[in-house]
């Protein structure tokens, strides 16, 4: 299977996952409306401004952020993983592929 996000881990600990081959502002809307109908988060929101849209989500208690930072910048996932237990931290790069997986059949890309 093809591997279709890149995993960082900051300087600070958080853990950032790029969506490759969705940026901007359509695809950021496009991943938010699969998180709703995934996920069905708790909590879920986004915000925009001159130069990015960001926002986030909570299941179970957990936080996830999102954003996509310019039309240029893939869009993202962030979390961390400090704040939670290994079964979580799981969980969680368990929504983010779901969600991934989503967007790629509703949204194709190359």
């Amino acid at each position: 299977m093809e591997n279709y996000t890149e995993k960082y881990t900051l300087k600070n600990g958080t853990v950032l996952v790029n969506v490759l081959d969705y940026c901007g502002d359509d695809d950021f809307y496009a991943m938010y409306d699969v998180i709703l109908d995934v996920l069905a988060p708790d909590s879920p929101t986004y915000g925009v401004d001159s130069m990015c849209i960001d926002g986030s989500f909570k299941k179970d208690g957990l936080l996830v952020r999102m954003c996509s930072e310019s039309a240029y910048d893939q869009c993202c996932f962030v979390y961390d993983p400090a704040q939670m237990s290994a079964e979580e931290v799981s969980k969680v790069e368990g929504w983010i592929n779901q969600v991934v997986e989503a967007l790629r059949q509703r949204r194709p890309k190359g």
